[in-house]
């Protein structure tokens, strides 16, 4: 394979310190990073950030490179496959585990306490160090702060004793384990960390310890999940970026898009995306109809946006990451309007006590409280019935299904012969804007730009944009 003089740069610096990598989106960053296993021989660990990543490097890798994710090296290093009860997340029912350490507070009911000692256990495991901090707490009045971490304190140190009890646990409790008390050990001669703009500080904390040479890889532009801990590990990193900036998945239509849309970023680009010249993706103005071709994937921004499109749906579709999460929550907002509240079954719908409580939140700007309010009161009593016949129409397997259907965030990673971007996205021209009066909202405004690029450059052959879309960036 003939390699662009971006991938040949890369391959030819040793294994040695940290070496950065900025790889744009559909740029080869996995064929670079195999032929740079290729070309290393010594045992390399290639931390993947999930388990789909990881099973697909098997694959790929030469067998001197262990393809793993940082949770399967904690896992096996600790034994966990000795306990059982491992919980995808922690839930509200899982603190009656606790119930003698969950005290009143002032102010709050049992269900907002509950709640917020949950986030704050959450934000301690996925940030780097032993101290639970003020910042750990979505609180932010100081006395309830402090008191909602007096509560999460004794659970937490149950909790990272889990070795001794069998009580439920994440598996970020067995990885901020292993980030407190041990470090990847020395059989590896380096260490490669894939979608690094996506890492929290655990992960990024584990990957410094191990005091191993790092090739550390990721799209900094590509960073989506904030609101989930996550941090652009590449400004982690010190050492000067090489890039990787022809895209092999597009045409260079859709890299003059890429690079229209990140000129609104706060930090502009060093290197600017090229787009593939063997192919020509056309890009189309969507105004309402959309023939459906097999390969072609609808992104919407939100879960309302997505609903409201399968809301009409007549045919088979694959919701990626499955629907019955989304079925739940907006059951849950339903039987909540109607004062079913026994038949509340999310626990992020069950933190309201009552319609009331949930359409104050949204009115204060609750983001998820804004969109189940939307939904509830779009499709009102038409709802279950929807709700019924898109459970029959929706298909667990993608290769089963017409249509495929994501927000944004599920379908990172993924590409498509045809994308149709939804008219939730707002213009990167509004986020500008929006920038200049609120410069503290720099992050927040900076991850929708980077949740737009990330929607458009899944497309391959065809991109259709939301007329809005389409005016500003055509």
């Amino acid at each position: 394979m003939q390699h662009t003089s971006e991938q040949q740069a890369i391959l030819e610096r040793r294994p040695e310190g940290i070496i950065k990598v900025a790889a744009g989106a559909g740029c080869g960053k996995t064929s670079t990073l195999v032929a740079y296993g290729e070309r290393w021989r010594g045992r390399g660990l290639y931390l993947a950030f999930n388990k789909a990543i990881a099973d697909e490097a098997r694959r790929k890798f030469p067998k001197s490179i262990e393809p793993r994710t940082a949770h399967s090296f904690a896992y096996r290093a600790l034994e966990v496959t000795k306990r059982g009860n491992v919980v995808p997340k922690f839930r509200h029912e899982h603190l009656d585990d606790y119930r003698d350490m969950l005290l009143p507070v002032p102010g709050m009911r049992e269900g907002q306490m509950r709640t917020a000692v949950l986030k704050t256990i959450d934000n301690f495991l996925i940030d780097a160090g032993k101290r639970l901090k003020v910042e750990h707490c979505p609180i932010e009045d100081p006395a309830r702060s402090n008191a909602i971490r007096a509560i999460a304190k004794p659970i937490l140190e149950q909790l990272m004793r889990f070795q001794r009890h069998d009580r439920p646990i994440t598996h970020d409790v067995y990885l901020k384990s292993f980030e407190l008390l041990h470090r990847i050990d020395d059989a590896f001669d380096y260490i490669m960390v894939d979608e690094a703009q996506d890492l929290n500080p655990a992960l990024i904390s584990i990957a410094m310890k191990a005091k191993r040479p790092l090739l550390v890889v990721g799209d900094s532009y590509q960073s989506i999940y904030r609101f989930r801990g996550a941090v652009d590990a590449m400004d982690q990193f010190v050492a000067d970026p090489l890039p990787l900036s022809q895209s092999w998945r597009f045409g260079e239509s859709v890299a003059r898009i890429a690079n229209r849309i990140l000129a609104s970023h706060s930090v502009r680009p060093r290197f600017l995306l090229s787009g593939n010249p063997a192919i020509a993706t056309e890009i189309v103005r969507y105004g309402g109809r959309l023939s459906i071709a097999p390969g072609t994937a609808i992104l919407a921004r939100t879960n309302a946006r997505l609903f409201m499109s399968l809301a009409p749906l007549a045919r088979p579709f694959h919701l990626i990451g499955g629907f019955r999460d989304l079925e739940r929550q907006i059951a849950s907002a339903w039987a909540l309007r109607c004062g079913l509240v026994r038949e509340v079954a999310d626990p992020a719908v069950a933190r309201f006590a009552t319609w009331a409580h949930l359409d104050a939140a949204a009115e204060r700007g609750d983001a998820e409280a804004k969109r189940w309010r939307m939904i509830v009161e779009a499709y009102g009593e038409d709802l279950p019935a929807i709700l019924s016949r898109l459970g029959a129409l929706h298909r667990d397997q993608e290769t089963d299904a017409q249509i495929v259907v994501s927000t944004a965030h599920k379908a990172k990673g993924r590409e498509f012969d045809a994308v149709l971007v939804l008219d939730d996205f707002p213009r990167p021209s509004e986020l500008h804007a929006r920038r200049q009066q609120k410069p503290e909202l720099r992050t927040e405004i900076d991850q929708e730009i980077n949740l737009l690029y990330v929607a458009c450059t899944r497309a391959r052959k065809k991109l259709f944009l939301a007329e809005q879309l389409h005016e500003e960036l055509v």
